[in-house]
């Protein structure tokens, strides 16, 4: 279940369907440059998230849950029943907790694709490199990889226009995955961002969650 918090962190509502993403208007070099220096500012901006969330895998299994975020360093997600998995981002380490089988993993936490959103002062400029930039109706869509890093694999930030706002993230393994949109999708639901006080002790508890909503999520995702 490790690879599960990997795809999520490596960043969180309108979702396009696959149609809509193949007819956005491409962005040229000079706005890419120029849209990725705007996504810094803003990310940059996000001190704490509180939100629910759906995980569709790319076997089309959903996943709910909440979705903490304290910058800079500390991810909570807490996935309701019937799956058991708590995966903590703190001290640079990602701690896997299953709860059924009390079982414990915990690794580094730049092994995660998204560990870059954790870190004090995000620098897309000189970490990611960035592959493709997507104008659509109502949002942005970005899609980079890890500079320096011998991987295939890519990641997919998709945002609110205006005003700017972080809605969703597709992580892709390969380019196979790429080419086929064969991914894994994390979507917000009701985030809270900036506006409610998560306390560092909410980082250390594996068993519970502080204040949990309570809500029926009907799925979105597009294909």
């Amino acid at each position: 279940m490790f690879s599960r918090f990997l795809l999520v962190m490596c960043s969180c509502v309108v979702v396009s369907n696959c149609a809509a993403r193949e007819e956005g208007r491409a962005l040229n070099q000079k706005e890419i440059e120029e849209y990725v220096k705007q996504l810094e500012d803003y990310l940059n901006s996000i001190k704490t998230i509180k939100s629910k969330f759906v995980q569709v895998d790319r076997r089309g299994d959903e996943s709910i849950g909440y979705f903490l975020l304290k910058r800079p360093g500390k991810m909570k997600m807490f996935y309701q029943p019937p799956a058991t998995d708590v995966f903590v981002a703190k001290d640079d380490k990602i701690t896997h907790y299953n709860r059924e089988l009390k079982e414990k993993t915990v690794s580094s936490m730049h092994s995660s694709p998204l560990s870059f959103f954790l870190e004090y002062k995000i620098n897309l400029r000189d970490n990611v490199r960035v592959l493709s930039a997507v104008e659509l109706q109502n949002e942005m869509v970005i899609t980079f990889s890890k500079r320096n890093e011998d991987t295939e694999g890519a990641i997919s930030l998709y945002f609110q226009k205006n005003p700017i706002k972080l809605l969703k993230w597709e992580i892709f393994n390969n380019k196979n995955d790429i080419a086929n949109h064969d991914s894994t999708k994390i979507l917000l639901l009701d985030s809270e961002i900036n506006t409610k006080k998560i306390s560092d002790e909410e980082f250390d508890k594996l068993m519970s969650y502080a204040n949990p909503y309570h809500y029926h999520v009907v799925s979105r995702f597009m294909c």
